[in-house]
This record gives structure tokens, sequence and C-alpha cells, in this order.
């Protein structure tokens, strides 16, 4: 049993991000690069103020006025020039990076193997693709947009001043001591309290996305007020959190900023002594109140970018958990043959699953299909007939036991090639937001209308897709909420058919749709499986009294298999279902033994 992962540190996310950022590292430092030119103009206006006040003004040079007045006025422009290009590029770094990281988190999260969704859920999921990858780049993007120019400048002004004049300029940077260890301590201070107002803001946003997509049920149990309680608790843990942020915040910025005014105000004092004592020339003080400017407005800015970091780590640290989680799945990892030369016979053998360690689903179960034969598994609710589907694709593997396909373990094939030879539809048909068009492709990329039609009235679904406004490109909503629940599974019936595979898997796959319809499914269906094997889950027994294996799962457990006619005989349990059934119905012939 592996181990838990140590939790990322803020430290450990930013050396990842760092990494990860390598990937674009001329943009980088073109934006350095620009940002480095515009922070060495500013400083051609202090010297031109002094060079006003000691030399121009005095001496009456009205000559140099308009010199002087040029040179700062282009080295401003110059500045806004290159402040412009330097937006344009950051605007292209960010999305670039952000869109690379976005694509790499959707990447991973559909190659996590489906246990690891389980646990999440998809509200928390959607925050960390939609919000916190753009939080996360702001680490990147604020520390060289920001923090390396902020820097830059406070160490060149640092230099400036000490070769101008030692004296003022170690009076100064006195208070930056006391302004590096505040920053420090508020980084150790406010960590924990933002990554707490992140898992916060993610706790909301999977509230509300339950409330979206529960809404009829919300609405058919008047459970409105219900659901407002749970939000309104939800954003009260937010504002809780975000207030203790902020309050953080509150503290730390003026307090910073007040050091800053300190030297401010110990140079103006000292100065001005130094002027009336004819030691300085109102030139250089006026040249250095300008210097302190440039030398304290960074630093308030890396009091924003602080905030920036602390808030874009602590988000970084829940994007790059799911990057490096181990459990990715290798797709492409064992035999792959064609999913034409697959045959189709299948085996469990003494196969035994759960999903939680103390709730056993399946207790070594042992059933066989054979080529193009029809299966049926029969049950009640939980006895774990759908979890033999998701066994056999491979969505979870059993703790104990082995699958075996065309006599070779399922665990020694590539999933992607037994994917393909899967035709699975599933109890609940899930359509995806989009076109008619869309939705069946996803059975087969490469299909032209003529083949999606024939799909189409093989599901006895022409008919009311031919009804619909734009036909093929109408649109189904999402979770094809626009469509009903008949002409949904119909659609999803097609799309297995579409994909033509060699093995066919129906959960419960005409579960919604009108009798008349379900008889001409139920034709195409067998037309369909005279070439496939085919695993089918019904609950109306009249759906696969006609098959060739029936299995009766009980707690996780074969009771008995065979044919309807044998089962009657021999099965009590069966028998009972089959008495439900069809009660009431004494013509069918259904409870009639052979």
């Amino acid at each position: 049993m592996t181990s838990a992962p140590e939790p990322m540190t803020n430290t450990s996310a930013l050396r990842r991000l760092l990494g990860f950022a390598r990937g674009h590292w001329r943009i980088a430092l073109l934006q350095l690069a620009l940002a480095v030119g515009g922070t060495g103009l500013i400083y051609v206006f202090p010297g031109v103020v002094r060079w006003f006040v000691d030399e121009i003004i005095p001496q009456r040079r009205g000559d140099l006025i308009w010199r002087a007045g040029g040179l700062a006025l282009l080295a401003f422009a110059l500045r806004e020039g290159l402040f412009y290009v330097r937006t344009r590029v950051n605007c292209t770094f960010e999305q670039r990076m952000i869109t690379d990281l976005r694509g790499r988190l959707h990447r991973k999260m559909a190659r996590l193997p489906l246990g690891w969704f389980d646990h999440q859920s998809t509200g928390d999921i959607l925050t960390k693709l939609a919000d916190d990858v753009p939080a996360t780049q702001r680490v990147i993007l604020e520390g060289i947009e920001q923090g390396s120019t902020a820097l830059l400048q406070i160490v060149v002004t640092a230099i400036v001043m000490l070769v101008a004049d030692m004296k003022l300029a170690l009076l100064v940077l006195a208070p930056t001591p006391f302004i590096a260890a505040g920053g420090w301590i508020y980084s150790r201070w406010v960590s924990p309290r933002a990554t707490a107002a992140r898992e916060a803001t993610s706790a909301l946003n999977a509230t509300l996305h339950d409330t979206i997509t529960g809404i009829r049920q919300i609405k058919s149990y008047t459970a409105e007020e219900m659901r407002q309680w749970k939000f309104l608790a939800a954003s009260q843990r937010l504002q809780e959190r975000q207030t203790r942020l902020m309050a953080a915040w509150a503290f730390y910025a003026p307090s910073m900023t007040l050091l800053g005014n300190a030297g401010l105000v110990l140079l103006l004092m000292a100065g001005s002594w130094w002027c009336v004592q004819g030691a300085m020339t109102a030139g250089r003080l006026m040249e250095f109140l300008l210097l302190v400017g440039f030398l304290y407005e960074p630093i308030s800015r890396l009091h924003g970018v602080n905030q920036t970091l602390l808030s874009g780590l602590a988000a970084a640290k829940r994007v790059f958990a799911i990057l490096e989680d181990e459990q990715e799945e290798d797709l492409d990892a064992g035999a792959a043959p064609e999913p034409a030369a697959i045959r189709g016979e299948i085996s469990f053998e003494n196969v035994s699953f759960s999903y939680r360690a103390d709730k056993p689903v399946l207790h070594g179960i042992s059933l066989h299909a054979a080529r193009h034969q029809t299966v049926a598994i029969v049950g009640a609710t939980g006895s774990g007939k759908s979890t033999v589907f998701q066994l056999l694709a491979r969505f979870y593997d059993p703790q104990s036991g082995r699958i075996w396909l065309d006599g070779q373990p399922l665990e020694k094939m590539s999933k992607r090639t037994l994917r393909q030879a899967l035709a699975y539809v599933t109890q609940e048909a899930f359509l995806f937001a989009g076109t008619v068009r869309e939705n069946l492709l996803l059975g087969r990329p490469d299909a032209d209308d003529d083949a999606l039609w024939h799909a189409l009235r093989e599901a006895s679904a022409a008919d009311f897709v031919q009804r619909l406004p734009e036909g093929l490109d109408a649109e189904v909503g999402e979770r094809g909420v626009l469509l009903s629940g008949g002409e949904r599974q119909r659609l999803a019936l097609a799309r297995a058919f579409l994909k033509d595979a060699p093995i066919l898997l129906l959960d419960e796959a005409t579960s919604a749709v009108d009798v008349k319809s379900e008889r001409l499914i139920q034709d195409a269906l067998a037309r369909l499986r005279a070439n496939r094997t085919s695993l089918v889950i019904a609950h109306r027994l009249s759906t696969i009294v006609s098959a060739d294996v029936i299995y009766v799962l009980h707690h996780g457990r074969i009771l008995a298999h065979g044919r309807h006619e044998e089962l009657l005989q021999t099965c009590p349990y069966y028998r009972e279902m089959a008495a439900l059934a069809f009660e009431g119905d004494a013509d069918t012939g259904f409870l009639k033994t052979a």
C-alpha cells in the first residue's frame, strides 16, 4: 500500500511552477528586458530636477530649459512606449501560460482513474480549472512583471543614493530591514489563511453547482429554502475566511507604509538641516526626495505582490496536487490487438471487488459469455450488476480474481483497445451540451451523415430528429435537457449502433423508452446482437427472456445461471422476480416452465 504524499509547501509549489514556466522562457525574458528598460528610464527625471534647481535656475541658463525639459519628456515617452509593449507581451505571456496549464490539467484529469472522481466534487474540479489556474499563473506574472522589476528598482535606487550621498542613503534605507522582516512574518502568518480561503471558495462553488444541476429535484421537492440555507452556510464560511485574510492584510499594509514614511520624514528633517548648514544643496535634497519615492513605491508594490503570491501559491498547491497524482491511467499499456480482431469471448473468474474496503460489492463471481452470445445479468438494485460492466471496461480493477477477454487476461490488454471494442450504453443516457451530430460522432468521429441517419433509424430515433428544426445540428442542451428521457435514451443507443463494436454492454438501455419504441429497438438489437457478444442488464425481464444465458445476482453473489425456462424451475429467487415482473399478465406465458 502506497503511503500518502507529503503535503506540498509554498516552496515546493513555487519550484514546480518555475519549472513549468521554463517552457515559456523566451517571452518571459522579453518581458523582463522591457521591464528593466522602463525601470532605468525613471532615473532621468530626478537628474533633470537637480539640473534645474542647482544649475539652470541659479545660473539663469534659459538656453538649457528646452534641452532639459525635452530630455525629461523623451524619457517619459520612451518609458510609456515600453509600458505599452510590455503590457501586450504580458497579456500574451499570461494567456499562453493559462491555456497551457489549463490544458495540462484537463488532460491529466481526463486520464485519472474513475475512482479519483468518486472522491471529488464537480464544483471543486471546476474551481481548479476556472479559478485556481489563473491564480497560479499570477505567481509567475507578478513575480516577473512586478516582483522582479520592483526588486531591480529598489537595488538600483539604493545604489544611486549610496553613490550620491552615503549618509542620506543610509538614513533612508534604515527602515528597509524592518520592512523585509515584516514581509517574511506576514507570509508565514497569512499562508494558511490563504489556503483556507481558497478551499472555502471551492466549497461554495461546489454547492452552487449542485443547486444548478439539481434544480428540478429542488423544485419538485420544494427544497428551495433548504438549498438556500446550505448555500448561505458555505457563503458564511467563505466570508469568515476572507475576513480573516483581509484582516491580516489590513494590519500589514499600513504598518509597512508607516515604516516607509518614517524614512521619508527622516530624510526631509536631516536633509533640511544639512541644507541650512550649507553641507548640501537644495537640488541634491530634491533629487533624494524623488529617489525616495522610487525606493518606497516598489516596496509598496512588493506588499501587493506578496499578497498575490500567497493566494497564487495556495491555488498552485491545489493544481499541482492533481498534476503530480501518480494514479494516471496508462491507456496504451499492454497488448493492443485491432478491435476488429477481438472475438468477444468474456470470462469472470472468482472476481471480488469493493469500492470501499468496508463494503464489498462482488464476492467471487464467475461468469462466461461465449462469442456472439447474449448474456443477461439480473438482480435487485445494488446487487452489483453495473459493477460487472465497469470492471469489464476497466474503469476499476478487481481486488481478487481475474477477467479474461478472448483468453487473454484483461489487465494485460491496452485499455484504449479494450474500450474501443466496447459499445457501452449506461442506465442514465448522458448527452453533452451541443448538437445531435456532435453527440453521435462520439461513437465514430469519422462517420458521415448517411452513417448517422442509419444509426438513428436503427435506434428508432430518426423520426424525432427529423422533426427538430435543425435536424442533426439541433442543440440538445446541457445533459440533453431539451429532449425527453426516451429521446435521450434512443440517441445514446444510436451512438452505440454507430460505434459498431464487437462487444455490447447494455445497462438498462431501454428503461426510458415507451412500449412502441422499445419493440422497435428490441428488433434492432436482435439484429445487432447476431454478430456480437452482448451483455445486458435489465429490470424488465421481458427484454432478456430470449438471452442465451441469464445470471442471477443477489448481494454480489451469483445464485444461478441458465436460460429463462431453466431458471424458473431451478431458482426460486428468479421465479419470484419473474412473478413480480409479469404480475397481472397471465397471457404472456413468461411464467410457464418448459
